[in-house]
Protein backbone atom coordinates (compact mmCIF):
# COMPACT_ATOMS: atom_id res chain seq x y z
CA UNK A 1 0.00 0.00 0.00
CA UNK A 2 3.01 2.79 -0.25
CA UNK A 3 3.14 3.21 -4.03
CA UNK A 4 3.42 6.50 -5.33
CA UNK A 5 1.01 8.30 -6.86
CA UNK A 6 0.14 11.61 -8.49
CA UNK A 7 -3.74 13.52 -7.96
CA UNK A 8 -4.31 16.83 -9.47
CA UNK A 9 -7.38 19.04 -8.54
CA UNK A 10 -9.50 21.54 -6.70
CA UNK A 11 -9.46 21.42 -3.12
CA UNK A 12 -13.06 21.12 -1.62
CA UNK A 13 -12.56 20.81 1.43
CA UNK A 14 -9.95 21.62 4.16
CA UNK A 15 -9.46 19.71 7.60
CA UNK A 16 -6.80 21.07 9.48
CA UNK A 17 -3.44 19.84 7.37
CA UNK A 18 -5.57 17.46 5.27
CA UNK A 19 -7.27 18.64 2.00
CA UNK A 20 -10.11 17.17 -0.11
CA UNK A 21 -9.42 17.17 -3.78
CA UNK A 22 -11.79 16.52 -6.42
CA UNK A 23 -10.23 16.24 -10.37
CA UNK A 24 -10.33 14.01 -13.24
CA UNK A 25 -9.80 10.51 -10.78
CA UNK A 26 -12.29 11.42 -8.39
CA UNK A 27 -12.04 12.71 -5.01
CA UNK A 28 -8.89 11.94 -2.86
CA UNK A 29 -7.94 13.15 0.43
CA UNK A 30 -4.32 14.11 0.98
CA UNK A 31 -2.74 14.48 4.17
CA UNK A 32 0.29 17.38 4.28
CA UNK A 33 1.23 16.55 7.42
CA UNK A 34 1.26 19.07 10.85
CA UNK A 35 4.41 20.97 9.67
CA UNK A 36 2.79 20.73 5.93
CA UNK A 37 0.67 23.41 6.20
CA UNK A 38 2.46 25.86 7.68
CA UNK A 39 3.39 29.00 5.78
CA UNK A 40 0.18 28.28 3.40
CA UNK A 41 -2.18 30.46 2.59
CA UNK A 42 -4.17 27.36 0.77
CA UNK A 43 -8.05 27.84 0.21
CA UNK A 44 -11.09 26.05 -1.06
CA UNK A 45 -11.08 26.26 -5.00
CA UNK A 46 -7.68 26.41 -5.08
CA UNK A 47 -6.10 23.86 -8.18
CA UNK A 48 -3.30 21.67 -6.78
CA UNK A 49 -1.02 19.05 -7.68
CA UNK A 50 0.50 16.36 -5.06
CA UNK A 51 2.80 13.30 -5.31
CA UNK A 52 3.14 11.18 -2.48
CA UNK A 53 2.43 7.50 -1.04
CA UNK A 54 -0.78 5.87 -1.31
CA UNK A 55 -1.99 5.00 2.38
CA UNK A 56 -5.73 3.20 2.77
CA UNK A 57 -7.64 6.40 3.04
CA UNK A 58 -5.16 9.37 2.14
CA UNK A 59 -2.12 10.41 0.38
CA UNK A 60 0.91 11.23 2.10
CA UNK A 61 2.00 13.84 0.31
CA UNK A 62 5.57 14.54 -0.49
CA UNK A 63 5.70 16.71 -3.39
CA UNK A 64 3.11 19.63 -3.41
CA UNK A 65 2.34 21.62 -6.45
CA UNK A 66 0.75 24.98 -5.70
CA UNK A 67 -1.82 27.15 -7.53
CA UNK A 68 1.04 29.48 -9.39
CA UNK A 69 3.33 26.26 -10.20
CA UNK A 70 5.72 26.67 -7.28
CA UNK A 71 6.61 22.94 -5.94
CA UNK A 72 7.21 22.43 -2.58
CA UNK A 73 9.03 19.79 -1.50
CA UNK A 74 7.32 18.14 2.24
CA UNK A 75 9.41 15.66 4.41
CA UNK A 76 8.23 13.58 7.24
CA UNK A 77 9.46 12.56 10.22
CA UNK A 78 11.37 9.05 10.68
CA UNK A 79 8.89 7.40 12.92
CA UNK A 80 10.84 4.42 14.98
CA UNK A 81 9.22 1.29 14.48
CA UNK A 82 7.12 0.23 17.45
CA UNK A 83 8.76 -2.15 19.99
CA UNK A 84 5.89 -2.78 21.68
CA UNK A 85 8.62 -4.92 23.76
CA UNK A 86 10.66 -1.56 24.78
CA UNK A 87 13.00 0.14 23.33
CA UNK A 88 14.97 -2.04 21.67
CA UNK A 89 14.68 -4.70 24.52
CA UNK A 90 13.44 -8.42 23.89
CA UNK A 91 11.25 -9.38 26.63
CA UNK A 92 12.93 -12.35 28.88
CA UNK A 93 10.30 -14.94 29.37
CA UNK A 94 11.72 -16.03 32.87
CA UNK A 95 10.14 -12.96 34.82
CA UNK A 96 6.82 -13.97 33.79
CA UNK A 97 7.47 -17.73 34.12
CA UNK A 98 7.99 -16.61 38.12
CA UNK A 99 5.06 -14.44 38.00
CA UNK A 100 2.71 -17.62 36.50
CA UNK A 101 4.27 -19.67 39.17
CA UNK A 102 3.81 -17.52 42.03
CA UNK A 103 0.43 -17.16 41.84
CA UNK A 104 0.01 -20.42 41.60
CA UNK A 105 0.06 -21.68 38.34
CA UNK A 106 2.78 -24.46 36.74
CA UNK A 107 3.28 -23.76 33.14
CA UNK A 108 3.13 -26.72 30.16
CA UNK A 109 5.62 -25.96 27.52
CA UNK A 110 6.54 -22.13 26.11
CA UNK A 111 5.09 -19.08 27.06
CA UNK A 112 3.60 -17.60 23.62
CA UNK A 113 4.92 -14.16 22.59
CA UNK A 114 2.15 -11.69 21.50
CA UNK A 115 2.73 -8.17 20.60
CA UNK A 116 1.77 -6.84 24.36
CA UNK A 117 1.72 -10.19 26.38
CA UNK A 118 2.10 -13.59 26.43
CA UNK A 119 -0.11 -16.69 26.53
CA UNK A 120 0.82 -19.20 28.59
CA UNK A 121 -0.91 -22.72 29.55
CA UNK A 122 -1.02 -23.66 32.49
CA UNK A 123 -2.59 -25.89 35.27
CA UNK A 124 -3.63 -25.12 38.65
CA UNK A 125 -5.43 -26.83 41.57
CA UNK A 126 -8.83 -25.82 39.84
CA UNK A 127 -7.66 -27.13 35.95
CA UNK A 128 -6.12 -26.33 32.94
CA UNK A 129 -6.44 -22.30 31.75
CA UNK A 130 -5.00 -20.32 29.24
CA UNK A 131 -3.42 -17.16 31.48
CA UNK A 132 -2.54 -13.92 29.24
CA UNK A 133 0.78 -12.67 30.68
CA UNK A 134 1.30 -8.53 30.51
CA UNK A 135 4.86 -8.10 29.66
CA UNK A 136 5.17 -6.50 33.39
CA UNK A 137 4.22 -9.85 34.83
CA UNK A 138 1.08 -9.10 35.36
CA UNK A 139 -1.99 -11.61 34.96
CA UNK A 140 -4.50 -9.96 33.15
CA UNK A 141 -6.67 -12.66 31.56
CA UNK A 142 -7.48 -16.03 32.94
CA UNK A 143 -9.29 -18.52 30.59
CA UNK A 144 -10.72 -22.02 31.66
CA UNK A 145 -9.97 -24.71 28.82
CA UNK A 146 -11.67 -28.05 28.27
Amino acid sequence: MDETVRAAGTIWGMFGHRLALEGADGKVLVDLGPKGIEGLDLKVGDPVAVSGQRKPSEIKVTLLTLPDGTERALSWPDRPQPDRCGPGKPVDPAPILAAVKAAGYVAEGEPRRRPKHFEITARSQGGRHKLHVGLDGAIRKIEAEA
